[in-house]
């Protein structure tokens, strides 16, 4: 009978408190309809707190037993006569919050307030006393401007979490954090913290269990006092600025999760090794260094994360082989070697690892074998690595059927790539890039592997042909075959979701097969440096998505499409270069997004129509075409233009002035042209000393094959020879090219603004007047070519300031005196850098400047009064009018006959100037 009793007691008291449940507080209801319009989104439909039972209400829970209300999520506030959600500031009123007298969690998410409302003196000094059962409490991306709502934490004494993230002006909570004394669980996340604020509070709060101080630019030492929060077992401090002594660790034996990663710690890693009870251990981003070994004690550890540190790391991980619950380590970038004559106690490993990073550099020995009693991998990096010609590890394919990502780039792999006999559905990623792989690619490629979004075999040797059975690889969306010796045709078939598709370098022919026009996903496709034929297909136009389109050094012919203006929206690299393409350039080529042009060595005509409005571009090359007319002023209008390159064209006209608005111009050639006028004096200062990079930064493909690089070869005079100068290299070249043209004038006077030029050439012109002293202003001037034109004076001596010129040509000028000193640079200019010039002596000419011997004699009248001696000149005249006249007295002296002959002429010659005066000078009336 008791025990009915009790039955029914138990069933009365559930529904007493259901019924409590049915309806909440009115107080506490009329408290949140005041709060409501601070809120907008409670208005949203479905999550409007409207009439009735307020306890059912969107982000309000209530107690089951009382109907109070025990947690409220207020997240992004905002000021209701400002309507902005995200920016206004509002002002808080504490008082609303009293009702709430069980409310055990608050989230203020989002929140921007300025300050408390007026008359709120009294609830600023009591602070958070009106919530004398908070345990949690939430300040997310909440800001206060003036006046901190926390002042009081000592008033919180049941708070046990408390997280704080993305807040400003945290300086003065952080500050008085020691009060909270019955915090467990602590998360100060992305918050603005004073960098000189230590951390001693922190040592008061002995019962955390959860502690998370991260992404703050807080720049201290960690305190000795941390090693008495022995409570401790989550701890993470990653993306500070934090260092110093880490040793106070060794105390904490019941940490299981620690996590020091990206900041500023110098340690050897031995100090960890008490921590027997941690699962997670991240000290990745750091300067940690030590043998792996010291972690061997970690018998509990599950995740091992130590990349981008000084840590010596064994290839066959065997000195951790007794960790038996290890599944994940990611350890790139640090030391890793080998020593395979170095006994262990174990022969095989005890886990069973689902990851494994270990890309990196050094040599890694024998493949480690190690890896062959694993079963349940699922990511495999060993990229980077010497592993000595060891041949593909077929095997990890077949051992692992849930392996999902595997990268084998740069581990010097050798012989044939083979496949595991049943499929992997699983792997999604592989990349054998850049070893020495040979033979052909598996036909059953497409069978084996059907699920792959990436496949990068480049920069191998692999030979034959391209399987057919790729195009069933519905899944594919990265593919690169580039750098091998692939021959045959371009497959008919290809998966449609293609974004990347890269068979550059290699043997292939053919046409451009009509299927890859339903690739509409296509972002990059380059087919370069193949013997790829026939033109350039219209269809093209219809990839929408196109950003690089790279076809160069083929043997593609006819005109360039005008559906490719389709793409004016999209294309942003264009390489055509080295083909047969002929016809004008299409006008409606403007390309607002293109940066880097590249089509020369073709046969295109007609003027520059194209690229008007292509405001991004950083290379233009139409270098090597038959180009004609002149070059269009608005190419001053391309304010990002870096390199322009017109060489070996047909333009004609002068240089525009408008090049001179190009402030970030660093390379002109308009070699090899028909342009004439003179040389723009602006255009000496518009060259840019800033060092602009040609590589196109495109996207990383999350990472899996790496950015598109703009490693086009750009031919540049230079030294007297052309060279191909790509990738890198270009950004520290610059200069101006306007040899072999029609020029005239002098060489403008002004260099102070191009000091860092590489390379000037002005030969091959009819430019006049002497060699400005001022080339002497470029101190980095590696190549100076004034030859074949109509310069005159001396060559200035301040040239010999020029430490890094190692070529140098005036060669076939009207220049004159005496070559520069041999020291330096110019020690090494051989007679071919002056010959031509008449009037120039010393060496390393033959010509000797003194004319008796001396010398020094020589080169001063040379200096002072030029090549002619005047003194001379006079003595010389003077004399040869006087022993003329006593030639000839002394020949008709000896010679009756002619001088008989010699008076009679004389005497007709007078009697003739006599009569012509008399009869055409004089008036008849003097006659």
């Amino acid at each position: 009978m008791e025990y009915w009793k009790l039955v029914w007691l138990f069933v009365l008291a559930f529904l007493f408190g259901g019924y409590q449940t049915e309806a909440c507080w009115e107080i506490e209801k009329a408290a949140l309809f005041q709060l409501k319009p601070f809120f907008p989104h409670f208005d949203d439909v479905g999550n409007s707190w409207v009439e009735g039972n307020c306890c059912r209400w969107n982000w309000v829970e209530c107690s089951t037993s009382t109907g109070r209300v025990t947690r409220l999520f207020l997240e992004y506030g905002y000021d209701r006569y400002n309507k902005d959600i995200y920016s206004a500031r509002w002002y808080f009123n504490l008082s609303l919050f009293f009702p709430f007298k069980e409310l055990k969690s608050l989230n203020l998410r989002g929140n921007t307030i300025a300050g408390f409302i007026h008359n709120q003196a009294e609830l600023q000094l009591q602070s958070l006393d009106i919530f004398p059962s908070l345990k949690t409490l939430s300040l997310e991306m909440f800001s206060l401007k003036g006046t901190i709502i926390i002042q009081r934490w000592q008033n919180l004494t049941n708070l046990k979490e408390l997280t704080l993230r993305d807040l400003s002006h945290t300086s003065s909570i952080i500050q008085n954090i020691g009060t909270l004394t019955s915090l467990e669980d602590l998360v100060i996340d992305g918050c603005d913290i004073d960098a000189s604020l230590n951390l001693h509070g922190f040592c008061e709060l002995r019962q955390l269990q959860t502690l998370t101080i991260s992404n703050t630019n807080w720049n201290a030492s960690l305190p000795e006092c941390f090693s008495e929060l022995t409570s401790l077992k989550y701890l993470d401090l990653s993306s500070n600025n934090f260092f110093g002594n880490i040793s106070i660790f060794n105390n904490l034996i019941s940490l299981e999760y620690l996590d020091l990663s990206s900041n500023n710690f110098f340690e050897n890693i031995f100090v960890f090794k008490n921590l027997i009870s941690l699962e997670y251990l991240d000290l990745s981003s750091n300067k940690f260094f030590g043998d792996i070994s010291l972690l061997k004690s970690l018998t509990s550890l599950q995740e091992l994360r130590l990349s981008n540190n000084n840590i010596e790391i064994l290839s066959s991980l065997a000195p951790l082989f007794n960790l038996s619950k290890l599944q994940n380590i990611y350890a790139d970038n640090n030391m890793i070697y080998n020593a395979e004559t170095e006994m262990h106690s174990l022969d095989t490993p005890t886990f069973q690892l689902r990851s494994i990073t270990l890309s990196c550099c050094g040599d890694g020995g024998s493949f480690p074998q190690s890896l062959n009693h694993q079963h349940e991998l699922e990511h495999v990096d060993l990229s980077n690595i010497n592993f000595k010609g060891y041949q593909f590890p077929n095997w990890l394919l077949e051992n692992n059927k849930k392996l999902k990502e595997l990268h084998l780039a740069n581990s010097s792999l050798s012989g044939h790539f083979q496949l595991p006999p049943t499929s992997r559905r699983g792997l999604l990623y592989l990349d054998v890039s850049n070893n020495s792989l040979d033979g052909n690619i598996p036909n059953e490629i497409g069978a084996k592997l059907p699920s792959l979004k990436l496949l990068n075999m480049s920069i191998n040797f692999f030979g034959g042909i391209i399987p057919i059975s790729i195009g069933g690889m519905i899944f594919l969306q990265f593919l690169d075959l580039s750098n091998n010796k692939l021959s045959g045709g371009i497959p008919r078939h290809l998966p449609m979701g293609l974004v990347l598709f890269d068979v550059s370098n290699n043997q292939l022919f053919g046409d451009i097969p009509s299927s890859m026009e339903n690739l509409s996903l296509m972002l990059t496709l380059d087919l370069s440096n193949n013997t790829l034929f026939g033109g350039i297909p219209r269809w093209m136009g219809k990839m929408s998505n196109l950003h690089e389109l790279v076809m160069a050094n083929n043997h593609f012919e006819g005109p360039i499409p005008m559906e490719l203006c389709n793409l004016n929206y999209s294309l942003q690299f264009l390489d055509l270069s080295a083909n047969n393409i002929s016809g004008s350039l299409p006008s409606c080529f403007i390309f607002s997004r293109l940066t880097h042009v590249y089509l020369s060595r073709n046969k295109l005509k007609g003027p520059i129509t194209s690229f008007l409005n292509s405001n991004y571009l950083v290379t233009l090359d139409l270098s090597n075409n038959h180009l004609t007319g002149n070059i269009p002023n608005w190419i001053g209008s391309l304010s990002t233009l870096v390199y322009l390159l017109l060489d070996n064209n047909h333009f004609e006209g002068g240089i525009p002035v408008q090049l001179c608005k190009l402030n970030r111009l660093r390379l002109i050639d308009v070699s090899n042209n028909n342009l004439s006028g003179t040389i723009p004096p602006c255009l000496m200062n518009s060259i840019s000393n800033d060092s602009s990079h040609a590589y196109y930064s495109d996207y990383d493909y999350n990472g899996y094959i790496g950015s598109f690089s703009a490693d086009v070869p750009v031919e540049v005079t230079m030294k007297s020879i052309s060279y191909f100068y790509r990738g890198r290299v270009l950004t520290y070249l610059s200069g101006i090219d306007l040899s072999c043209n029609k020029l005239t004038g002098e060489i403008p006077l002004q260099f102070q603004t191009f000091r860092y030029i590489i390379v000037l050439n002005f030969s091959h012109n009819c430019l006049i007047g002497p060699i400005p002293p001022a080339l002497s202003d470029l101190s980095r001037i590696e190549s100076l070519d004034l030859s074949h034109n109509h310069l005159s004076g001396n060559i200035p001596s301040q040239l010999v300031g020029l430490h890094f010129l190692s070529f140098f040509s005036v060669a076939y000028n009207n220049l004159s005196g005496t070559t520069p000193q041999r020291t330096g640079q110019f020690a090494t200019f051989e007679e071919s850098s002056y010959v031509g010039n008449p009037f120039l002596c010393g060496e390393p000419l033959p010509k000797n400047c003194s004319t008796d011997g001396s010398s020094s004699s020589m080169r001063r009248n040379a200096t002072d009064e030029g090549f002619l001696d005047i003194k001379v000149f006079y003595a010389s005249f003077v004399g040869s009018y006087i022993v003329m006249p006593l030639c000839i007295a002394i020949v008709l002296y000896i010679n009756p006959y002619w001088r008989q002959a010699w008076f009679y002429h004389v005497e007709a010659a007078t009697m003739s100037c006599y009569y012509f005066v008399l009869d055409n000078t004089l008036p008849k009336r003097f006659r």
